[in-house]
């Protein structure tokens, strides 16, 4: 009986899943062949379906993925002292992301099957209420703190921030001029401003 050595296994699914995220933002889900993310990721295809048996397992572990990383991201931010501060930092993590050709075109595409495929889209809306309750959990603790002040009920305040996460990966797709690094300053202005960070009052 061969005993599978559980360090490789999670490499190699690693490797595979690192590879489907590069074909997927470079050509599209659909355009994308399993024979090209063998070929990305260096594996057979025998081996490839020994760890996923078709093409839309692996986007839906790719979701998963994120998912996960995002809700362990999330857990760490709550452990800080000043959670308003987490709060701009994870915008930062937003605005980077947005920046990053590749990653963004990956969000973008996943986005884009969810509404094609029903699991995709189960799971991308369990992702985004994770991602609510997580600003949620920020504010209301940032809150609680004193941290921020908010001037709108909890869930406006979070509805606002994700739409404003929403938003900057929408105009990233459409606007090559926008550089979402540049608009840093700026978006950290309206925030403190907003929610009153650091003692500061909204503009009249």
């Amino acid at each position: 009986m061969r005993i599978r050595d559980p360090d490789k296994h999670a490499l190699q699914l690693e490797t595979i899943l690192e590879a489907a995220k590069i074909c997927f933002a470079r050509s599209g889900f659909h355009w994308t062949s399993t024979e090209a993310i063998c070929s990305e990721a260096g594996v057979s295809s025998g081996k490839l379906f020994h760890y996923f048996p078709n093409k839309k397992a692996i986007i839906l572990a790719v979701v998963h993925q994120q998912t996960s990383q995002t809700a362990t991201y999330i857990g760490e931010l709550l452990q800080r002292a000043d959670l308003s501060a987490a709060l701009l930092e994870f915008l930062d993590v937003v605005l980077h992301l947005a920046a990053d050709g590749q990653e963004r075109r990956l969000i973008l595409e996943i986005a884009a099957e969810a509404t094609r495929d029903d699991d995709v889209g189960a799971l991308n809306a369990a992702a985004d209420t994770l991602l609510a309750k997580g600003l949620t959990a920020l504010l209301n603790g940032a809150a609680e703190r004193g941290q921020v002040k908010l001037v709108v009920p909890l869930e406006h305040a979070v509805r606002f921030l994700m739409i404003v996460i929403d938003g900057i990966f929408n105009r990233v797709s459409i606007d090559a001029g926008f550089d979402p690094a540049g608009e840093r300053d700026s978006l950290r202005t309206i925030i403190r401003n907003i929610l009153c960070i650091s003692g500061e009052t909204p503009d009249a």
